[in-house]
């Protein structure tokens, strides 16, 4: 038998059969105290198989039992030069797994069955599938996978709809705010790029025939240079085996396109891009940074997100806590094809975009002249650790943080390797890559809005390429 005990209130007040926090966390002799914190452990990798097979498609398979599914993410190299390439690859992308073998919905009943899973999408560098099902369901994951990259079957009645959707999708998704400044950003640092692409404009892709997406299927989704990531509840040797088995007849194609070269960038040019009429302003910042491999790029990760890599960060405190000048405010990481560069973003509304350009200037020059202080330094590194090891804990996180890393230039070992290399790094290798590379002179970009308006405020400001007259932004090729 349970007995309640009722909890004295104050004169006036019923008595209560719980405790408020506030109770809770006190006795007669004062607050509790609470427990050191547990020191922090590392991810150790799971078993794991890793090979290339004859056909060239690298497999990767981890066990990492911890709920009884397999997640599957695939990355196949599909940059491409042209705005048609990103169009088609495009429809590719949305139609790859709407039919299963042949003309029959076998698979298709069978995955249903089962609770499997497929999607595919394009990014400006990849085509990239993500899927899942449970254990004991792994071969129909990876018998539908393979299906669908040997047999390029849309016709032009699968094609028609899923072409007038996009198109109106595309109009949509190119009027957002972030859209018309990533492409004004890109077009600014390097002219007219389409291998930079990540949104197709709506006329090439209302021009996309099924012969077309067929031709691109045959051509470019190939096994030489894809990575497949399993990760789950699996035998990672069994795994390799099924995919093998059902990827036989993957041809290797011939060799893999070479990347466009990236043109020089425009350094430290900022320029007003004006969009008529809009009520906010996208302010986007960038500038080279070394590569991942570079001995300073740890280091370098710590100075980002001190500058603005996390909500306890000296620009979203400035401009967004303290002085409300920015609805959003981060900086990062951006890879402009072979080239990693350092960004710093905020969304601003109009009357405060000047001041808010203002001090993100002042920030950026702050962190070179003040570096971070130790207390900085372990507060961003705890940040990134603590979360590195929260996505490594799920499989879906491990899968795609792995396949992340291979298609990065690392191997696999990377996801668990990088948090140590951050708790190796010290204060004085931090202030020195803040001194090298967050001179605000050093950085090119955007400031994306309304013209009329910004213009006096960013005048005074100064640092602010402003044309007397320029094409409004979002409708080039829409």
């Amino acid at each position: 038998m349970t007995v309640t005990s009722l909890v004295p209130s104050p004169a006036g007040e019923p008595a209560r059969a719980h405790r408020s926090a506030a109770e809770i966390g006190r006795t007669a002799a004062g607050a509790r105290t609470l427990p050191p914190l547990e020191a922090p452990r590392g991810h150790c990798l799971p078993a794991m198989a890793d090979t290339v097979l004859p056909n060239g498609l690298r497999v990767i398979a981890a066990r990492q039992p911890s709920t009884p599914m397999v997640e599957l993410r695939m990355s196949v190299p599909f940059a491409g030069a042209t705005f048609t390439h990103a169009a088609t690859a495009e429809v590719l992308a949305t139609v790859l797994f709407r039919r299963g073998r042949g003309e029959g919905t076998a698979r298709d009943t069978e995955m249903a069955r089962h609770g499997v899973t497929l999607a595919a999408h394009r990014s400006s560098q990849w085509l990239q599938v993500s899927g899942s099902a449970p254990g004991h369901a792994l071969d129909t994951l990876v018998g539908a996978l393979a299906d669908a990259v040997t047999e390029a079957n849309a016709d032009e009645a699968e094609i028609a709809p899923v072409r007038e959707r996009m198109v109106r999708q595309i109009a949509l998704i190119r009027a957002q705010p972030q859209v018309v400044a990533q492409e004004a950003l890109v077009a600014h640092c390097y002219g007219e790029l389409p291998a930079l692409q990540e949104v197709p404009f709506a006329a090439p892709v209302a021009a996309v025939t099924g012969a077309a997406v067929r031709a691109l299927h045959h051509e470019r989704l190939r096994p030489r240079g894809t990575v497949l990531v399993l990760v789950g509840d699996l035998d990672p040797e069994k795994a390799v085996a099924s995919v093998a088995a059902a990827t036989g007849a993957w041809g290797a194609g011939g060799p893999l396109p070479t990347p466009s070269p990236l043109p020089p960038l425009r350094a430290g040019r900022v320029a007003l891009v004006p969009r008529a009429g809009a009520v906010q302003s996208q302010i986007k910042l960038v500038r080279p940074a070394v590569t991942r491999t570079d001995d300073r790029f740890a280091a370098l990760s710590l100075a980002t997100l001190v500058f603005g890599g996390y909500f306890s960060s000296r620009l979203v405190t400035n401009i967004r806590e303290d002085k409300g000048l920015a609805y959003r405010a981060e900086a990062g990481f951006e890879d402009h094809l072979d080239r990693l560069m350092l960004t710093a973003d905020a969304d601003t509304a109009t009357q405060a975009t000047a001041t808010a350009y203002q001090e993100i200037r002042a920030e950026l020059g702050r962190l070179a002249t003040e570096p971070p202080s130790a207390t900085e330094v372990d507060a961003a590194r705890e940040y990134t650790v603590g979360m590195t090891m929260l996505t490594l804990a799920s499989q879906a996180g491990f899968a795609g943080s792995v396949a992340t890393a291979v298609c990065l230039g690392h191997e696999p070992e990377r996801v668990t390797a990088f948090p140590d290399l951050l708790r190796g790094v010290t204060r004085d290798q931090v202030a020195q890559v803040a001194r090298e590379f967050f001179d605000p002179d050093a950085f090119s970009g955007v400031v994306v809005g309304d013209a009329d308006r910004l213009a006096p405020g960013l005048r005074a400001v100064g640092g602010v390429e402003i044309a007397d007259a320029g094409t409004a932004v979002g409708a080039a090729g829409s």
